[in-house]
């Protein structure tokens, strides 16, 4: 009798959070981009207008660090004048105005469910890289801003590439200590600086030994990702990957570097 009874509370309670997941995570029924109804289920939600609106990245056309996009394959002016804590780092796709707006009403205006179609875009990405990975850790973000946010849009990322991929998804193994000023309103160096001694590794038995990916919305100019890698790196990660739905021209950049480089073989 008691076993009845157990069995359902616990029935009752996986129709509440399955409730809840469709809430939160509806039906793939409307694109994405325009908002027009697609024709059946999808793992990427675009119509086929908006799909023609993705820049992907492709090997043969990025920076061979970072993965931003260039004219050729080469080493950005970021890469050239800056060390890199990452192994390599890696991009779907431009971080153009059709995925900034995407990106932004994702993050902003609390649609956690777009992070489905950035999760099974980045899994078509690795599947083509071939990284040898051990575990997933996303970009954290501090408690403060999840309370704000309500989700930290790495992790729900995250944890549809992981399920994907088959692969462990660590969240709790870097930690954001402190808040920092918005990283669009500055260069690269500022940035370096701004981020400078944020995150911790909090469980470095989990890391060392390990290739680790870190999972990103935007790859900007990489000092958070950087950063990340950084500190994974003292905690003894074998090698560290970077993977992000999207990441900004070199040029596109608001405050691009002050360094005198050659750049007439780069994207502009």
């Amino acid at each position: 009798m008691e076993n009845k009874k157990e069995n359902k509370f616990i029935s009752f309670w996986k129709r509440i959070f399955k409730r809840a997941d469709e809430i939160m995570f509806p039906a793939n029924i409307k694109c994405l981009g325009c908002g027009v109804d697609l024709p059946e289920k999808r793992e990427i939600e675009f119509c086929d207008v908006c799909k023609k609106k993705i820049e992907y990245i492709s090997e043969d056309k990025c920076c061979s660090l970072c993965g931003t996009s260039l004219k050729q394959k080469n080493i950005c002016p970021h890469c050239q004048n800056n060390k890199r804590e990452f192994d390599e780092a890696r991009s779907v796709c431009k971080y153009n105005d059709f995925m900034a707006s995407l990106i932004a009403k994702f993050k902003y205006h609390n649609h956690p469910y777009m992070s489905l179609t950035f999760g099974h875009m980045i899994s078509q990405k690795f599947k083509e890289l071939k990284y040898d990975v051990d575990l997933i850790v996303p970009v954290p973000i501090t408690k403060k801003r999840m309370k704000q946010r309500g989700f930290n849009q790495a992790e729900l990322i995250a944890k549809v590439f992981a399920k994907n991929v088959n692969l462990p998804l660590c969240c709790e193994i870097i930690e954001k200590q402190t808040e920092t000023s918005h990283q669009a309103d500055l260069d690269y160096e500022e940035r370096q600086k701004n981020i400078l001694g944020t995150f911790k590794v909090v469980n470095k038995k989990e890391v060392a030994g390990k290739n680790v990916l870190v999972i990103d919305d935007v790859f900007t100019t990489g000092a958070t990702t950087s950063a990340c890698a950084e500190v994974l790196k003292k905690a003894k990660a074998k090698h560290v990957y970077v993977l992000s739905v999207a990441s900004t021209s070199y040029f596109d950049q608001k405050k691009p570097s002050k360094k005198v480089v050659k750049v007439s073989d780069f994207a502009s």
